[in-house]
């Protein structure tokens, strides 16, 4: 068993040769707080656990891999060292509370409305989980894009359109294929997929280019394609959907600017719709699978933020993500910023087929009924 010297003085060499930003090794001490002094990139979390698992010769219990285990080399030396206690991982919390309640009264939801709407030939079910919107429920989602585009646009988002396929070999060097693999739609060849997602389509452009820290912006909407229907709900997880992103490369400050001010504007656009949800913290950034890395990374600084709609009284969908990937795509494209750093890049992405089945779940399907709001932009029969 290492000594509480012998692991600080391993760590201390591994950080700063492998994991520390340019410049930024050579003042790192063993009381230097990693990563509320940027010493160490959320996205190197699962690097630095193998190699202090491989140090220690056996494997960290998930409960204590938490940031009070892991704020300093002498933290985590103190810690995992020869009679070390480690702090343990406190229950979950529980999920949180609207934050954007109905103003009067209880929640009416309306059951039935999914099911009006496809009787009416507005939402179509079609084979292999996907759905097409018509009429009202089309309007619906265009009302919605056409929203969130402007907004882009008036953040300075250059318009791109992109196929619904995707290069093989883009995927991977984006970390999709090691991630989730499962989710993957073939396409229809050997070297190519079903596009899972429409930021992944973005990197390329900036591969081994530099960046303004300001940051570059592009928006585009697409249809995206994974393997997680769930065939007793079709219509709430899909296999096919459509997807609207912003995506910003830049500087850090670039991606935390544009995440902020969109989850503020989301937040007065669902009190306008009169709709309930609430934006709260996830852990499943998409660049890794692993349980451990997640809760650490959200712990040491939240990447990625979620906005929930309620669809019942009980039940809420993901209908729309604020994410922060830090370095990971700036280092798997080799994009810089003009400074000379690695560039930090972050998206907003919404999936609109969820976003009529909540409005639909909360308002109804008599169009005559939606808040005045949108009922400019819908057919109202």
């Amino acid at each position: 068993m290492l000594t509480e010297r012998e692991l600080a003085g391993r760590l201390q060499h591994f950080i700063v040769a492998r994991l520390a930003p340019e410049g930024l090794g050579a003042g790192v001490t063993a009381d230097t707080l990693l990563f509320e002094e940027r010493v160490l990139d959320s996205l190197r979390i699962l690097e630095l656990i193998a190699f202090l698992e491989s140090e220690l010769g056996r494997r960290i219990p998930d409960e204590h891999v938490v940031l009070a285990n892991f704020r300093s080399i002498g933290t985590m030396a103190r810690v995992f060292s020869a009679g070390g206690k480690a702090a343990t991982a406190r229950p979950r919390r529980k999920p949180a509370a609207p934050v954007f309640p109905r103003s009067s009264g209880a929640r009416q939801y309306h059951p039935s409305a999914p099911a009006e709407m496809v009787g009416r030939g507005e939402i179509e079910v079609v084979a292999r989980g996907g759905i097409r919107l018509r009429h009202s429920a089309l309007e619906l989602a265009r009302y919605f894009d056409d929203t969130v585009r402007a907004w882009a646009l008036e953040y300075g988002a250059v318009e791109a359109e992109y196929p619904e396929a995707i290069e093989m070999e883009t995927l991977r060097r984006a970390g999709f294929l090691a991630a989730f693999p499962q989710k993957l739609v073939k396409g229809a060849d050997a070297d190519s997929a079903m596009s899972p997602a429409v930021c992944y389509h973005a990197y390329p452009r900036y591969a081994s280019s530099a960046v303004s820290e300001a940051g570059s912006l592009v928006t585009a909407a697409g249809r995206c394609f994974r393997e997680e229907q769930d065939e007793s709900n079709p219509l709430e997880r899909l296999r096919a959907f459509t997807m609207r992103e912003i995506i910003v490369v830049g500087s850090e400050a670039a991606v935390e600017r544009l995440r902020d001010g969109m989850i503020g504007r989301v937040s007065q656009w669902i009190k306008a719709l009169d709709l309930d949800g609430f934006i709260e913290t996830a852990t499943d950034p998409f660049f890794t699978t692993e349980a451990r890395g997640r809760r650490l990374m959200q712990e040491a600084r939240p990447l990625k933020f979620e906005l929930r709609l309620s669809v019942a009284a009980n039940r809420t969908v993901a209908a729309a993500s604020f994410n922060n990937h830090q370095q990971h795509f700036g280092r798997a494209f080799e994009i810089r910023t003009t400074t000379g750093a690695i560039a930090s890049s972050g998206c907003v992405a919404f999936g609109w087929e969820r976003w009529v089945l909540a409005f639909i779940a909360q308002h109804g399907a008599d169009e005559v009924r939606w808040p005045d709001i949108v009922r400019g932009h819908a057919t109202v029969s």
